[in-house]
């Protein structure tokens, strides 16, 4: 959801303002915002077009043009100068846990360690300990860290994330609450390495789900989490993220999530030359706000004028154009393959 990829910006947006040592007051409204946002189950781009966002907990006028950037090109440019403004290696070492904006400062200005690689490197030789507030039990819990973080980054290749995925679906499947289940992003699309695993639920009551999914045997550490959303870390370390939306847009969620992202953005195109507005929320009207599809996956791709396009094929290689002339090609399934050959 846009609120959660926000929230994301407007936290690190603070650590970055921490990092150099602006106005504190400055910095907790940022985190208050991205808190706030994180457990926003709402439909941000209503209340934008709307131009109440400024009825948001913690948003003010500032936030909320922030906020109103970012839903329309994506970005916000004063994120971008912050990032610019920073030694490039500053937010890998933001990644490891225990490592703070004013500890990520430290390492620059007292050891000149600005990676990841180099803070690995200083840790091992014992060098950590000749900082301040530094002993042999934070050093050795950094490299834990590190560890954490290249697991986390390790790209998975589809034969081992396809299994994992299925199993974690069957958990979400067996919770009372949830209502229906599908795999999302690269993974969905069958890609042959997936960055992390994309999960996506329907239910009436998302809190309870995310309640129920910390609590399972595959998460080790939460990364993150709000009412809707959880981003969790398997024991093997794999980044799964689940979200959770209601049953009315689990069709259109599906489709946006599932991506590619040159993808959405030609869709997103081809709905504006409609007079309608497509996101993960459904298909509406723009003038009326009227909802047109959202519910199946189908529906938001007849919405626009297109016969459903397989996920396999959702990458802006000319699938759009072969949709609205009906002229998808048939893709090979197992019931397909005869026999395999076996080369050396």
């Amino acid at each position: 959801m846009k609120q959660h990829e926000i929230a994301a910006v407007f936290a690190q947006m603070a650590d970055l303002l921490e990092y150099r040592g602006d106005n504190p007051f400055r910095i907790r409204a940022y985190r208050r915002a991205a808190q706030n946002l994180e457990s926003f189950s709402g439909d941000l781009d209503r209340l934008a077009t709307a131009g109440q966002l400024e009825e948001l907990s913690g948003i003010g006028s500032d936030l909320a043009r922030k906020i109103t950037e970012y839903l329309s090109t994506g970005a916000i440019a004063e994120h971008e100068r912050l990032k610019a403004a920073i030694p490039r290696g500053v937010l890998e070492l933001l990644e490891v846990p225990g490592i703070g904006p004013k500890t990520a400062k430290l390492l620059a200005e007292r050891l000149g360690i600005s990676t990841i690689g180099q803070l690995e490197g200083a840790a091992r030789a014992h060098r950590l300990r000749s900082l301040p507030g530094f002993q042999e039990k934070k050093e050795e819990n950094i490299l834990k860290g590190i560890v954490v973080v290249k697991k986390g980054r390790a790209r998975l290749h589809l034969g081992i994330a396809l299994p994992l995925a299925n199993e974690l679906l069957g958990v979400l499947r067996k919770m009372a609450t949830v209502d229906r289940v599908s795999a999302a992003g690269s993974l969905r699309r069958m890609r042959e390495t997936i960055g992390d695993l994309d999960l996506l639920a329907s239910s009436t009551a998302p809190s309870s789900v995310i309640a129920a999914w910390r609590r399972s045997r595959f998460c080790k550490r939460v990364l993150a989490a709000g009412t809707t959303k959880a981003s969790i870390l398997t024991p093997e370390g794999i980044q799964v993220d689940l979200r959770v939306v209601a049953p009315e847009s689990f069709g259109a969620a599906l489709q946006y999530f599932t991506g590619s992202k040159e993808h959405n953005v030609r869709l997103r195109e081809l709905a504006v030359r409609q007079g309608l507005k497509v996101n993960e929320y459904g298909v509406f009207r723009t003038k009326t706000g009227k909802r047109m599809a959202g519910r199946e996956e189908a529906d938001v791709y007849q919405a626009l004028g297109l016969v459903w396009i397989p996920p396999e094929l959702r990458e802006d290689q000319g699938e759009i154009e072969a949709s609205r002339s009906d002229r998808l090609p048939e893709l090979v399934d197992a019931k397909d393959l005869r026999g395999d050959f076996h080369v050396h």
